[in-house]
Formats: C-alpha cells, structure tokens, sequence
C-alpha cells in the first residue's frame, strides 16, 4: 500500500470508529429508535436497536456480493475497503430515495409519513468522494 492508501484507510476506520460510538449512545439511539418508529413503526425501532447491539459489539457494515454483512472493525483489512465503501453508498443511495434537502432542512418521507429535522449533513461524502479516486489503484486480495 503507498502513504495514500493507508491515510485513507486510518481515516476510515477513525470514521467506522465514531460511527460506532454515535450507533452505541443511549441517548441518541433512544432519538433514532423513536424517529424510526414515527416513520416505520416497530419495525424502524427494532433496526435501530439491532444496529445499536451490533454496534456495541464493535459490528460495521459492509456489502459482499450484494449482500449486507456485519465484521468487527478490528478484523477489517485494507483488502476491506471496498466493501464498506460499497455499503456507504448503498446506504447514501437508499437514503436519497427517502430523504429530501434544502442544506437546512432534512425531510423523510416513508410510509406515508413525513418527519421534517434539521438537515445533519453528510459525514461519509467526503470519504466516498476520496474513494472514486483511489478505487481503480487499491490493492485488492
């Protein structure tokens, strides 16, 4: 792997990291759990602390061959790359389906029903971005 590679990887792992940490909190999985609720009923609410258990089991996901697994990030491997890639913008991609954006305001319509929020932005862009560059040149297993 040259330099470049390899910052690119800490930084995703750095990104799985927090993201771990965001999925783990109480609080915020409590927030999550009810807004997936409002939008999907007990269906949304169960995902969310299904992702929250994973989650604190150290569990991210990835898409292999087309399908959505779980590994721990500590047995993630550059080779890994791809696949958490490819489940961010499958993930960026289903969300576009559902969500609207002005940049301030975060509109999910599912089912029917509507929640309106402040828009949080996109945390994973500027990696999936980073990724269009580097994919063609990653080493593969």
């Amino acid at each position: 792997m040259t330099a470049e590679q390899r910052r690119f990887f800490e930084n995703l792992l750095a990104y799985l990291r927090d993201g771990l940490e965001a999925r783990k909190d109480p609080e915020a999985a409590e927030q999550r759990a009810r807004m997936f609720a409002s939008l999907a009923g007990e269906a949304g609410r169960d995902q969310v602390l299904e992702d929250k258990r994973l989650a604190e089991g150290g569990f991210v996901y990835l898409l292999e061959e087309g399908k959505r697994r779980t590994r721990r990030i500590g047995e993630l491997f550059p080779a890994d790359a791809p696949a958490v890639l490819a489940e961010m913008e499958r993930t960026a991609a289903v969300s576009g389906e559902f969500v609207e954006s002005d940049g301030a305001t975060y509109v999910i319509e599912y089912g029917g029903r509507k929640l309106v929020t402040p828009d949080p932005g996109d945390p994973s862009a500027p990696l999936r971005v980073r990724w269009r560059e580097l994919e063609g040149r990653w080493p593969r297993p």
